[in-house]
């Protein structure tokens, strides 16, 4: 059986210290990748998921406030990718905002669910449900 693959893309190193803790609690065969610079997620997908000729599924952890770009930035080149490359990818995004977000799952039908700071074993146990999680 395949490792599953975690990207988290967040400037907030507190944050991804504890997505990565919760992330190996809940899969200790996890491979995680971490990014605190949208754009250097964005060529490693580019490289990574463009090279390979196997399906690497990957949950993408995805947050929207960043100083760089935004997370809906890193969407907006995200979909310029090849389609086998966007298919290797569930995508939550992961936010201490309390925004709502309707317009965006409009403009983004892709992703999966929105998660509140910091990321939380239950949720790691819905996504592997495959439950729904809810759109804030």
């Amino acid at each position: 059986m395949k490792k599953q693959r975690y990207l988290v893309v967040d400037d907030d190193l507190t944050n991804n210290m504890i997505c990565e803790f919760t992330i190996n609690r809940f899969d200790k065969e996890a491979e995680i990748k971490m990014f605190v610079i949208p754009d250097e997620a964005l060529a490693y997908i580019k490289e990574e998921y463009n090279s390979t000729s196997e399906a690497l599924s990957t949950l993408l952890f995805l947050d929207v406030n960043m100083p760089s770009m935004t997370g809906w930035e890193f969407l907006d080149v995200f979909l310029q990718f090849e389609e086998r490359v966007k298919d290797q990818f569930t995508i939550y995004i992961l936010s201490s905002s309390i925004e709502d977000f309707k317009k965006e799952t409009k403009i983004y039908p892709f992703i999966k669910g929105f998660l509140s700071k910091p990321l939380k074993l239950t949720n790691l146990q819905k996504i592997k449900e495959l439950q729904e999680l809810p759109i804030y």
